[in-house]
């Protein structure tokens, strides 16, 4: 069908329950050469969006920069194909986490975030919706320790935990405040690894992590519309069912992850996957990836949805592939 509606108009169409003229589609991804800087990451961004001319952007930042204000350090490889290598880690044991502090959203690694939002922001001089990708608290209080592993042992005591991920989410609320601010649409809220029950039970969640997303998606509640991404297989995406937000996103491909017919008995908010980014996406042919963008819009029949992978997609994506998941709706 020929686009009759402006990426805008059909994102909020689709969000207000309205007719639409087709899907509409996104995608994200890593460059890691270039995520150091606010002006690399901006370009990357922009230069991605220019090419597939998606109907929004998730703006996909180096995961590490959470952390790294807080004395977690990585070495940058400059290798597009190569994530940052972790050098050093902040937390190390229960007393470490009272070493936490509620940061500055301006400076260091957050401040250049706020620069690269804004750079995007003027580049897409006001012809899309842009969401910044912004991590739970749980899960950057994870990534402090710098393994599952390390997290998990900390996380069954809870000895001083609860006070770090009280700084950590004053952080985080400080900077979606800076985010709106800016103009960002709004936020793509992030568990990572810590909706899974590989890692966490439902009660610790209840516990760790509940209470301090809230806050921080109250702060992000005047936006447009702000994303919930639930990372992993076996996540324990029904505990969600009542946050506040507009658009839910996981991989329902994933073993033990809900399909589009299943949460539409669950959620009243839009769709946001149905293309599985690591088998199909990466490693399928191109009419594999068409006729999954027809199956998804089976699965989720009449249910809101835009069409995405069910996370970043990986390096080595075929740019095929990419083309047909933009062009086949």
């Amino acid at each position: 069908m020929t686009d009759k509606l402006t990426h805008k108009e059909r994102i909020e169409r689709l969000l207000s329950g309205l007719e639409i003229d087709r899907p509409p589609v996104s995608a994200w991804k890593h460059f890691y050469e270039n995520e150091q800087s606010a002006e690399g990451l901006a370009k990357e961004m922009l230069g991605f969006q220019k090419k597939y001319d998606w109907d929004f952007m998730k703006i996909n930042p180096r995961a590490c920069y959470y952390v790294e204000n807080w004395g977690t350090n990585y070495e940058y490889c400059g290798s597009p194909d190569k994530k940052p290598i972790l050098k050093t880690v902040a937390v190390k044991s229960s007393i470490d986490w009272l070493k936490i502090q509620t940061l500055d959203p301006q400076s260091g690694s957050y401040g250049e975030q706020l620069k690269a939002v804004d750079l995007i922001k003027s580049g897409l001089d006001n012809k899309l919706d842009f969401v910044q990708t912004v991590f739970s608290p749980l899960s950057v209080a994870a990534d402090l320790t710098g393994s599952d592993e390390a997290f998990i042992k900390l996380m069954q005591t809870g000895e001083n935990l609860e006070a770090a991920l009280e700084k950590i989410t004053d952080t985080l609320e400080k900077y979606v405040e800076k985010l709106l601010q800016i103009g960002v649409t709004g936020i793509f809220f992030a568990t990572t690894e810590w909706a899974t029950r590989d890692n966490i039970t439902e009660e610790q969640y209840l516990q760790y992590g509940r209470p301090y997303d809230l806050r921080v998606l109250k702060k992000a509640g005047r936006a447009k519309f702000n994303v919930l991404h639930v990372c992993k297989k076996n996540n324990i995406l029904p505990l969600f069912k009542d946050y506040p937000v507009d658009i839910i996103s996981w991989n329902k491909y994933e073993p033990g992850n809900l399909d589009f017919s299943q949460a539409d008995k669950i959620f009243s908010q839009a769709f946001l996957g149905g293309i599985d980014h690591i088998n199909t996406l990466l490693n399928g042919q191109p009419e594999d990836v068409a006729l999954q963008v027809k199956d998804a819009i089976s699965d989720a029949d009449g249910h809101p949805l835009i069409l995405a992978p069910g996370c970043t997609i990986k390096i080595g994506t075929k740019d095929d592939n990419l083309q047909v998941l933009r062009n086949s709706i």
